[in-house]
């Protein structure tokens, strides 16, 4: 059998008997599965309005997992990537508020801008690793903590609401700095290409190229990286950097696409959650992309769980808990795997 169709059978088993798992617990807790993801597609996907809400949390999440892809495969854990968010998040409100704020190329330059600020933020983590043999865990959360220190004196300093010294953030964004969009739906195209583009680039990097092989091969054994001629340090301080771009747009996407200001809490808590997600996918580019989405349409679909049954929003953190908890169990387990010899047998 083809080895990319016998691992998406797998996948696929898996995510069944994950989601069995979650049933069987929201059933022990007295409460209904069948109306909990009624409420939470409904909440998600049951009108165009709340489709496009959904893609637009899909958008940072995804890019941030996607980011992840390369410190992970090159053994590192990127602990940073919400403080990479955020400066992704400053470079394209510093873009915003100069004179290009209110022409029509300013959310391309604050592409760039949000690449740049990321790009940087990210590669301080490798070079405190590379250099200075910082953990990576260490150096990424003190930059988190700094990174969220910048935006708060920005909010109440240099970036302050006219006449306000506020933590509820800047001043929104002249209209011509928002993401694109398209219809009156405001469809956010440019966000979904760059989604794409990003991951079948990535796809094709690690697939088809001597740095995504590379790339692996540090996260494997530095040592032996070293050995062939090529050095160890040097794809780090990269994998960093590309991480820190990709992480930067996601950045920008909360800014520009989702609130339309810089606010404290930019990052929304998506660098830690793509974490999770890339540790259940196995770092599988496509299937990142398809599990990032399922999880945030629980984040959007949640807010129906108190409309329309009366049940608190926190449940949507007890069910993306049991998924990755229940996955990361199966995978251990292999139970899938298990299950798969069996129908093969059942139909020779």
């Amino acid at each position: 059998m083809n080895k990319n169709i016998q691992l998406i059978q797998i996948n696929f088993i898996r995510l069944v008997l994950t989601l069995a798992i979650i049933f069987f617990v929201l059933t022990l807790f007295g409460t209904s599965p069948i109306s909990i993801f009624d409420s939470i597609i409904y909440g998600s996907m049951g009108s165009y309005s709340k489709f496009i809400r959904t893609l637009i949390v899909w958008a940072p999440i995804s890019l941030a997992s996607v980011a992840l892809i390369y410190t992970f495969s090159a053994g590192m854990w990127n602990i940073g990537i919400e403080g990479q968010i955020i400066m992704g998040a400053v470079g394209a409100t510093f873009v915003a508020r100069s004179f290009f704020g209110d022409t029509i190329i300013s959310p391309y330059v604050q592409i760039l801008f949000a690449l740049g600020f990321g790009g940087f933020w990210g590669l301080i983590c490798g070079v405190l690793k590379v250099k200075g043999n910082v953990h990576e865990i260490f150096s990424g959360l003190g930059l988190d903590f700094v990174a969220s220190g910048i935006v708060i004196y920005l909010i109440i300093g240099p970036w302050k609401r006219e006449g306000i010294a506020s933590t509820s953030g800047t001043d929104v964004f002249d209209k011509a700095s928002w993401i694109p969009t398209i219809g009156q739906n405001e469809f956010p195209l440019l966000l979904i290409l760059i989604i794409f583009v990003i991951y079948i680039f990535s796809f094709f990097i690690f697939k088809y190229t001597s740095f995504g092989l590379r790339l692996k091969a540090t996260g494997v054994n530095e040592d032996a990286a070293e050995r062939f001629y090529f050095s160890s340090g040097k794809y780090i301080l990269l994998s960093f950097f590309i991480a820190g771009a990709i992480a930067g747009l996601a950045g920008f996407s909360q800014a520009s696409g989702a609130y339309h200001k810089l606010v404290p809490s930019i990052s929304g808590g998506f660098g830690f959650l793509s974490i999770l997600i890339v540790l259940i996918c196995s770092r599988n580019i496509f299937f990142t992309l398809i599990i990032s989405f399922l999880f945030s349409a629980l984040i959007v679909g949640g807010s129906q769980l108190q409309i329309k049954l009366g049940l608190d929003h926190s449940l949507i953190g007890i069910i993306q808990a049991l998924f990755v908890l229940s996955w990361l169990i199966l995978e251990k387990l292999k139970l899938e795997k298990i299950l798969l010899s069996k129908i093969i047998r059942s139909n020779e």
